[in-house]
């Protein structure tokens, strides 16, 4: 992976990505809601995991509007 790979392409911060890890990483676990996918700029698409903080951060807010 480069260093890319590591930065969340929404808010610029670690996505603590572990998807070559022995022990399974968070995002094969957690839903990423498409709406959110499509959030992402499109220069950055399928180069980077959004991180749990953006994933999280959009549910809560998504959950206030409904």
């Amino acid at each position: 992976m480069t260093k890319n790979e590591f930065i969340c392409p929404l808010c610029q911060q670690s996505n603590y990505c572990a998807i070559n890890a022995v022990e399974p990483c968070w995002c094969t676990t957690k839903k990423i809601p498409a709406a959110l996918i499509a959030q992402v700029p499109a220069n950055k698409k399928n180069k980077s995991c959004i991180c749990a903080n953006c994933v999280d951060k959009f549910n809560r807010l998504a959950q206030r509007i409904s």
